[in-house]
């Protein structure tokens, strides 16, 4: 009789553990893979798990992922650090200012790790100004940080403290107006003076301010020569280049101080829009192409990327700065750039910069430039308004890190991108931009997902390892 309930109670806990398992099993499965939507309604939604099954490879409207076919590395998602951004913040409380920093930069937030800033006055600073303005002052004896050691440098401290990990781009808009052609920051017609002895000073400048922003504590690991150089017609601080002035500039002047004052920093070409004849007399320069670490392209520069990836394989591409719109902050805004983000990834992108971060409750510049920004907040209120195109940019930055690669996608909705990270999972993102809700499959490694996204919706869909 004992030996007959010693067995029925061992036969008991199998058949317990077995459940166990068969439960533990089912559960793991269910939490393998996590579905975030974000509708205009409803942002930022985690989804329940999509069941798991077979993958069918008759599925015509399947997203087919190849996880082993990997493309670009990612280096991170960021914006720009603008000096109206900072000034906004100061005027929330602290515990808005920590929420509006946090969800931004920390790794439940955006994991923003890849910004960019104006060397000098940028159209959405207080006042223009740059490092020196003191003229003739080629030694740049007067170079000095004072304007941004009471906005930007405190604005990238603060994001510092909760991303360890991130790294700085800098670009400016305009050299000293005393370098200019027309001694001003705006202006049709004005451009960087050619004389040796200002080229020289100029490259002295961009050196001086890498060992400043470091010695600040700040990793600054690129720079741009200027922004937007064929733009010569803003009432904000720009300069005219052309791509014949920019190659020596880097070759002659730029690298070699860098090299002298032991600096070590990437430099990039650009930042470019439009069609900047720039990218392929640069690129293309067997004297200028070795020292140039990859091209930063603009709004409207996205038609460069895919050529400039196949004709330069070995250089990296930068999204630099997003449509601004008009401050409308509206959703059907918002799904054209995460299409666009997706576009850009899928030409070869390595990484992307928002524009405006953060804005005040008016959106303006200090000159009534209306435009969108990631997040408002507004000082009379004392709220945060998370705008549509945050959420554009968190199913990007929280999901996909840095050092992640895009991996091989092919079939289902126009709008749709891979990545694998270095942990292993795979992140599919993917738009509804239809009128209509759409069943998407996902076939990954011989398994299948599908997902119901809805009308008009942002969808990212992550399989564990």
């Amino acid at each position: 009789m004992r030996h007959e309930k010693t067995w029925g109670f061992c036969g008991n806990v199998l058949l317990l553990g077995c459940l166990l398992l068969i439960a533990l099993s089912g559960a793991g499965q269910a939490a393998a893979v996590r579905w975030i939507c974000s509708t205009e309604t409803q942002p930022w939604q985690e989804m329940p798990a999509p069941t798991i099954s077979t993958a069918n490879a008759a599925d015509p409207s399947a997203l087919l992922v190849d996880s082993a076919t990997a493309y670009q590395s990612i280096i991170g998602f960021g914006g720009c650090f603008n000096e109206l951004g900072w000034t906004a913040l100061q005027a929330v409380s602290p515990a808005l200012q920590s929420e509006a920093m946090k969800a931004l930069f920390s790794a439940d937030g955006c994991n923003f790790t890849t910004c960019r800033m104006g060397m000098g006055a940028n159209d959405f600073a207080l006042a223009w100004y740059s490092f020196d303005e003191t003229p003739g002052d080629y030694t740049m004896a007067h170079f000095n940080l004072d304007e941004d050691k009471k906005t930007l440098i405190p604005y990238m401290k603060t994001a510092l403290a909760l991303q360890p990990k991130l790294e700085i781009w800098g670009v400016p808009w305009s050299p000293p107006s005393w370098m200019k052609t027309n001694n001003s920051y705006v202006g049709k017609g004005g451009s960087l003076k050619q004389d040796p002895q200002t080229l020289a000073a100029y490259a002295l400048y961009f050196s001086k301010y890498v060992q400043a922003y470091r010695a600040e504590g700040i990793p600054v690991r690129g720079i741009f020569p200027q922004n937007e150089p064929s733009q010569q017609r803003n009432i904000y601080p720009q300069c005219g280049w052309t791509g014949t002035e920019m190659g020596p500039f880097i070759r002659d002047y730029l690298v070699p101080q860098l090299k002298k004052d032991n600096v070590k920093v990437e430099v990039w070409l650009g930042t470019l829009n439009g069609t900047d004849r720039g990218v392929s007399l640069l690129l293309g320069d067997p004297t200028v192409n070795p020292l140039l670490t990859g091209f930063g392209g603009q709004y409207g520069g996205q038609n460069l990327f895919l050529a400039t990836h196949n004709a330069y394989p070995d250089k990296q591409i930068l999204e630099t700065e997003t449509e601004c719109d008009k401050g409308e902050n509206s959703w059907p805004w918002a799904m054209k750039t995460f299409d666009h983000a997706i576009d850009d990834f899928n030409n070869f992108a390595n990484g992307y910069m928002y524009w405006n971060m953060i804005l005040n409750e008016k959106a303006t510049s200090s000159w009534g430039w209306h435009q969108n920004s990631m997040l408002i907040l507004d000082g009379t209120a004392q709220k945060i308004i998370y705008n549509p195109e945050f959420y554009a940019l968190k199913h990007f930055g929280n999901l996909v890190q840095p050092g992640a690669v895009r991996i091989k996608l092919t079939g289902g909705p126009a709008h749709a991108v891979a990545f694998r990270n270095p942990a292993g999972d795979c992140v599919v993102t993917f738009s509804n931009d239809t009128k209509t809700p759409a069943t998407i499959g996902i076939e990954l490694n011989g398994s299948a997902a599908k997902v119901d996204a809805p009308a008009q919706s942002m969808n990212s869909v992550v399989f564990a390892k």
